[in-house]
Protein backbone atom coordinates (compact mmCIF):
# COMPACT_ATOMS: atom_id res chain seq x y z
CA UNK A 1 0.00 0.00 0.00
CA UNK A 2 1.24 3.42 -0.63
CA UNK A 3 1.97 6.02 1.98
CA UNK A 4 -0.28 8.84 1.13
CA UNK A 5 2.52 11.17 3.09
CA UNK A 6 4.37 11.21 0.01
CA UNK A 7 1.79 12.29 -2.43
CA UNK A 8 1.22 15.88 -1.85
CA UNK A 9 -2.34 15.62 -3.15
CA UNK A 10 -3.33 13.42 -1.01
CA UNK A 11 -4.88 15.16 1.92
CA UNK A 12 -8.33 16.34 1.84
CA UNK A 13 -8.37 20.15 0.21
CA UNK A 14 -4.58 20.56 -0.53
CA UNK A 15 -4.47 23.22 -2.74
CA UNK A 16 -6.72 25.88 -2.94
CA UNK A 17 -9.42 24.29 -0.56
CA UNK A 18 -10.42 21.56 -3.15
CA UNK A 19 -9.11 17.76 -3.37
CA UNK A 20 -7.70 16.24 -6.33
CA UNK A 21 -11.02 13.83 -6.61
CA UNK A 22 -13.32 17.09 -6.97
CA UNK A 23 -11.38 19.02 -8.94
CA UNK A 24 -10.80 15.82 -11.86
CA UNK A 25 -14.56 15.30 -11.27
CA UNK A 26 -15.75 18.54 -12.54
CA UNK A 27 -13.34 19.59 -14.74
CA UNK A 28 -15.53 19.34 -17.80
CA UNK A 29 -17.81 21.84 -15.81
CA UNK A 30 -14.37 23.70 -15.12
CA UNK A 31 -13.89 23.99 -18.56
CA UNK A 32 -17.22 24.74 -19.88
CA UNK A 33 -17.45 27.56 -17.06
CA UNK A 34 -20.70 26.14 -15.74
CA UNK A 35 -19.51 26.19 -12.33
CA UNK A 36 -20.33 28.76 -9.46
CA UNK A 37 -18.26 31.66 -8.98
CA UNK A 38 -16.44 30.03 -5.88
CA UNK A 39 -15.68 27.16 -7.15
CA UNK A 40 -14.22 28.45 -10.44
CA UNK A 41 -12.09 30.12 -8.31
CA UNK A 42 -11.32 27.54 -6.33
CA UNK A 43 -10.97 24.99 -8.92
CA UNK A 44 -8.26 27.18 -10.38
CA UNK A 45 -6.42 27.99 -7.62
CA UNK A 46 -5.72 24.19 -7.00
CA UNK A 47 -4.63 23.72 -11.00
CA UNK A 48 -2.49 26.42 -10.42
CA UNK A 49 -0.81 24.73 -7.26
CA UNK A 50 -1.13 20.89 -7.85
CA UNK A 51 0.90 19.34 -10.13
CA UNK A 52 -0.94 15.76 -10.13
CA UNK A 53 -4.33 17.46 -11.70
CA UNK A 54 -2.30 20.30 -14.22
CA UNK A 55 -2.06 17.59 -16.63
CA UNK A 56 -5.23 16.46 -16.94
CA UNK A 57 -6.68 19.80 -17.12
CA UNK A 58 -4.29 20.70 -19.45
CA UNK A 59 -5.33 17.32 -21.64
CA UNK A 60 -8.96 18.44 -21.49
CA UNK A 61 -8.46 21.54 -22.46
CA UNK A 62 -6.56 20.80 -25.69
CA UNK A 63 -9.48 18.44 -26.73
CA UNK A 64 -12.00 20.73 -26.11
CA UNK A 65 -9.90 23.40 -28.20
CA UNK A 66 -8.93 20.45 -31.38
CA UNK A 67 -12.72 19.16 -30.93
CA UNK A 68 -13.49 23.02 -31.50
CA UNK A 69 -11.05 23.43 -34.86
CA UNK A 70 -13.19 20.51 -36.52
CA UNK A 71 -16.63 22.27 -36.33
CA UNK A 72 -18.22 22.61 -39.91
CA UNK A 73 -17.95 26.38 -40.71
CA UNK A 74 -19.71 26.58 -43.95
CA UNK A 75 -22.89 25.10 -44.82
CA UNK A 76 -23.75 22.94 -47.78
CA UNK A 77 -23.70 24.30 -51.40
CA UNK A 78 -27.06 26.46 -52.21
CA UNK A 79 -27.70 23.53 -55.01
CA UNK A 80 -27.50 20.59 -51.75
CA UNK A 81 -29.98 22.71 -49.64
CA UNK A 82 -32.13 22.66 -52.13
CA UNK A 83 -32.12 19.20 -52.96
CA UNK A 84 -32.77 18.29 -49.45
CA UNK A 85 -35.83 20.37 -48.95
CA UNK A 86 -37.40 19.20 -52.27
CA UNK A 87 -37.18 15.86 -51.49
CA UNK A 88 -38.35 16.76 -47.99
CA UNK A 89 -41.02 18.47 -49.32
CA UNK A 90 -42.01 15.21 -51.56
CA UNK A 91 -41.79 13.14 -48.42
CA UNK A 92 -44.46 16.29 -46.99
CA UNK A 93 -42.28 17.64 -45.15
CA UNK A 94 -43.50 21.73 -44.75
CA UNK A 95 -40.51 23.98 -43.16
CA UNK A 96 -41.87 25.86 -40.36
CA UNK A 97 -44.39 22.60 -39.72
CA UNK A 98 -45.12 21.74 -36.22
CA UNK A 99 -45.75 17.80 -35.26
CA UNK A 100 -47.71 16.80 -32.65
CA UNK A 101 -45.83 14.69 -29.91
Amino acid sequence: MSDDRDDPCAAPAHAGGVDCSAVLLQLWEYLDGELGQERMRAVRTHLALCSKCYPQYDFEKAFLEALADCRCTTCAPTDVRCRVMDALRRAGFTPGQVTAG
